[in-house]
């Protein structure tokens, strides 16, 4: 008996042994396919799973497969299916919608045409540079929550909000109730959430059926699947309310009374930009929320592509608008792609303000490259990040960054959650994305660069005021670190490809 139990312990240790070895080999065939590009992301991710095969191998199917190629296919598919149909003669309201885009397309002012336009088409050729817009700056939750309530109570046809995180708050319930109250005038409302941005509110979506009787709201995703478990990644972190298809709203506020000062405690207070958008941009942003619930609900596109959806547009004011949307299955890392046109084309300098600036080192280089040939660069971050991890893989760069001449100024007061970039003082860019791999790559983004207008001097302003609140890095403030410190800096900086 004693033999057969040790043969039997052989062959488990054995059969456990291979099956194992057959797993990992199989994960790092995959880091070699979907990673090759990104070696030292490959190499970090195959010692994982060699030296710590389950944990590694669980880690890399959660955290790893960023490409999300899966889900990534079944997006465009959804999209090519939902702009096919658009255009057939059955949906008459977008056809009309898609010509009369099409006047107002942007060609140039007095025969010129800008280098950052021209070079905004080649990388973003699904996007069009729309004129005859008006934005407002709101310069924080507190003064952007009224502007939506206000508009909300005006709505007489349809309200389509989109959020990452919609808090069970003071906010969320105000910003909910009124919707309720519209749906039961009659106005059609429509709201997507992120699972993961709004977990924390995850007793407010279960009593959404019972609460919320008259308008729908759906997660764009599930939050985990044994099927898909790296749908984790597929965060959307889009922010958009659009009104009767006329008057929108975009930026980086999310339905919470930490963005309110009115309702949030001074040491939780988060301090973040947005807009107000009239005129022919609104079509696209109210394209993209069809096209995200179209993903996220599969529901007939004759429910969604209607006449009230996309009225015509009248100008409504001089700025130059480019709505850009990003993610897996749609168009793939355009948020990077923006910001390379801001380094490519700069001629006197770039200002930067995100909460989290953690990019890859091909975009940091550019920036040290671009610094070489005469461009101001200045990054304003948060002096205190709600992720301290992040915060740290953030300084890990610091040095090289000032060494090659970009200015870092560090945001003294309440977290900075804003994300906006300027580039010659002539446009910006901004909207839901951070300067970082997550939203480069992985996140769904929505975001717009604008030209000409007010927009660009209010927002010119507002950066100043960002700096003049904030402390600027020197790098003799970097000497005194210490060793534990750097050695935790360059860790965090490791997770740079998940952040």
């Amino acid at each position: 008996m004693y033999g057969m139990s040790q043969y039997l312990d052989f062959f488990h240790i054995t059969y456990f042994s291979i099956t194992i070895f057959l797993i990992e080999l199989v994960t790092v065939i995959h880091v070699l396919m979907n990673r090759h590009n990104e070696p030292q992301s490959a190499i970090l991710w195959m010692l994982l799973v060699f030296y710590l095969p389950v944990l590694g191998i669980a880690l890399y199917i959660v955290f790893g497969i960023n490409r999300v190629n899966t889900r990534g296919m079944q997006i465009k598919l959804a999209n090519e299916l939902i702009h096919t149909q658009a255009k057939k003669s059955l949906h008459k309201a977008f056809a009309r919608h898609y010509k009369e885009q099409k006047k107002n397309l942007f060609n140039g002012e007095d025969g010129k045409y800008p280098d950052f336009l021209s070079a905004l088409d080649r990388l973003l050729p699904d996007t069009l540079p729309l004129k005859g817009n008006s934005l407002e700056l709101l310069r924080d939750g507190t003064t952007a929550y009224p502007r939506m309530l206000d508009e909300i109570s005006k709505a007489v046809s349809s309200i389509h909000l989109q959020s990452f995180i919609i808090m069970n708050d003071h906010v969320g319930r105000e910003i909910l109730e009124a919707l309720e109250a519209k749906a039961k005038e009659g106005v059609e409302v429509k709201v997507l959430y992120d699972r993961f941005g709004s977990m924390k509110a995850g007793l407010l979506f279960k009593s959404y059926g019972r609460k919320y009787e008259n308008f729908q709201i759906h997660p764009f995703a599930p939050l985990f699947s044994f099927r898909m478990p790296w749908t984790v990644q597929l965060r959307n972190h889009r922010k958009v309310l659009v009104i009767d298809g006329k008057t929108a709203f975009i930026g980086g506020i999310n339905i919470s009374s930490d963005n309110d000062s009115r309702w949030s405690r001074k040491d939780k207070y988060i301090h973040d930009l947005h807009s107000i958008v009239r005129g022919p941009a609104v079509g696209e942003l109210q394209y993209s929320f069809i096209r995200d619930w179209f993903c996220a609900t599969s529901a007939h596109l004759d429910e969604i592509l209607k006449e009230k959806y996309f009225p015509i547009l009248s100008p409504r004011g001089n700025s130059v608008v480019r709505v850009v949307g990003s993610g897996p299955g749609q168009a793939f890392e355009a948020t990077e792609k923006a910001f390379m046109a801001a380094v490519a084309t700069a001629k006197r300098h770039i200002w930067i303000i995100t909460p989290y600036f953690v990019p890859e080192k091909s975009f940091w280089k550019a920036l040290c490259t671009t610094v070489s040939k005469g461009v101001e660069i200045k990054i304003i971050v948060p002096k205190k990040n709600n992720h301290w991890y992040v915060q740290y893989a953030s300084q890990s760069l610091y040095p090289a960054l000032l060494e090659s001449g970009i200015r870092i100024f560090e945001k003294e007061g309440s977290f900075s959650h804003a994300k906006a970039m300027l580039v010659d003082g002539e446009w910006a860019y901004m909207g839901s994305s951070n300067c970082d791999v997550r939203s480069f790559k992985l996140n769904f983004e929505l975001d717009f660069a604008v030209f000409n207008g007010s927009f660009i001097n209010d927002l010119h302003s507002q950066f100043l005021d960002e700096i003049s609140k904030s402390e600027e890095v020197r790098l003799e403030d970097l000497m005194d670190k210490k060793f534990f410190r750097i050695l935790l800096e360059n860790f965090c900086s490791l997770l740079t490809p998940v952040l």
